[in-house]
């Protein structure tokens, strides 16, 4: 029975999501205060991340059409500096929420932000405010914490959160490593990789055995794509090594020779063709 009353007592107070919950109380306060009783019983005042955030948050609110603000989590220090959202990296500032002619700071100190919950055109508008004025503070209780995701960033929207994995990390909650496919040792040699694995940001250095001859780089690096930085080397023996280079070498020289022809051959022609022309065209007549 207790534990229904405090069910439906908590319900009559908050929305929930498969993400953040908003919260808020009936009593009045500046914002400083708003926002230290929201970081006392939540997380912090509301963070708005796009307009459809700022409608669902409008929709948990109750309407009032007495005193009908809530403080939000947006501020700045002084008229020149942009608004800031408190303890969210949202840069989201609402040129669709604020209500027509707003911000305004009619009363040059109006650093504070107020959301509109009563019925007409502004509801869910936004209004810069004195901070010491007092309005129902609006909080939001984040469900994301250190261990949400086991590598990388815990995001949370009103329907959802999400782990945005760092690179080289995958899985619902980063948990996984992205591992490289495995490397064997080369023939005629062998390969030392760094921890003993394979993952993510491991590298592997091959060596050959005595009397043979890496071909390839010494060292791969797995990626976070789950690629090795390069091929598998191969060792091959310095008699095989020397006579690819030998044949590399005749073939070079035989190439040398045919381009040395052609360009001799070229030559001759060009120097026939002129020896017929001049044997052709006759000899200028001499004006006396």
């Amino acid at each position: 029975m207790t534990w229904s009353i405090l069910f439906i007592l908590g319900s009559l107070l908050t929305d929930s999501a498969l993400g953040w919950t908003y919260h808020y109380s009936n009593n009045t306060m500046n914002w400083t205060q708003a926002r230290q009783y929201c970081t006392t019983y939540y997380t912090d005042l509301v963070v708005i991340q796009n307009q459809r955030e700022n409608d669902y948050l409008v929709s948990t609110l109750p309407e009032k059409n007495k005193s009908p603000y809530y403080w939000i989590g947006i501020t700045k220090k002084t008229r020149t500096e942009t608004w800031t959202w408190v303890g969210n990296n949202s840069t989201w500032i609402g040129n669709q929420s604020w209500a027509e002619n707003e911000p305004n700071n009619n009363h040059s100190t109006e650093f504070c932000v107020e959301i509109y919950v009563n019925k007409g055109r502004n509801r869910g508008k936004w209004n810069d405010e004195k901070c010491s004025f007092s309005k129902h503070p609006a909080c939001y209780k984040a469900q994301c914490n250190e261990t949400s995701c086991v590598r990388g960033k815990c995001q949370e929207t009103i329907e959802n959160t999400t782990c945005l994995c760092d690179p080289g990390s995958t899985g619902d909650r980063c948990e996984t490593v992205v591992e490289c496919p495995t490397l064997s040792h080369p023939d005629n040699g062998y390969l030392l990789c760094s921890g003993g694995n394979q993952t993510f940001n491991s590298t592997c250095l091959f060596e050959c055995h005595i009397g043979f001859l890496l071909i390839g780089s010494s060292a791969l690096t797995c990626a976070a794509t789950g690629d090795w930085s390069g091929p598998r080397p191969t060792c091959t023996s310095y008699k095989q090594a020397l006579m690819a280079l030998a044949g590399c070498g005749a073939f070079s020289t035989l190439c040398c020779i045919c381009l040395c022809w052609a360009k001799h051959r070229k030559r001759n022609k060009l120097a026939q063709v002129r020896q017929s022309e001049e044997a052709i065209t006759p000899p200028s007549e001499v004006q006396g």
